[in-house]
């Protein structure tokens, strides 16, 4: 029982994590988008998810236009949700 809340409760976390990062997404084609109240509340829980991606970026395709860290993001954040599954 206490297995099945916890699994639950941990699929919304990752569920809620990838729906930010989609906001995220979307907030960046705004002007302006990223200066607000929600878009850094947004920023700050996508944030350590979206810096690797950044990074790793930067050092393959340096200067590229297109921003493929959100895509980098969701693949981290699905390899901990098998990480933490297979523990549970």
């Amino acid at each position: 029982m206490i297995s099945v809340i916890l699994g639950t409760a941990i699929g919304l976390l990752f569920r809620f994590l990838e729906a930010a990062i989609l906001v995220d997404v979307i907030l960046s084609w705004i002007p302006g988008g990223r200066n607000g109240r929600i878009a850094e509340l947004v920023h700050v829980f996508t944030e350590p998810f979206m810096r690797p991606g950044r990074i790793l970026q930067e050092k393959i395709m340096p200067g590229l236009m297109i921003d493929f860290s959100p895509i980098i993001a969701l693949l981290i954040l699905d390899i901990i949700r098998k990480i933490v599954f297979s523990i549970i």
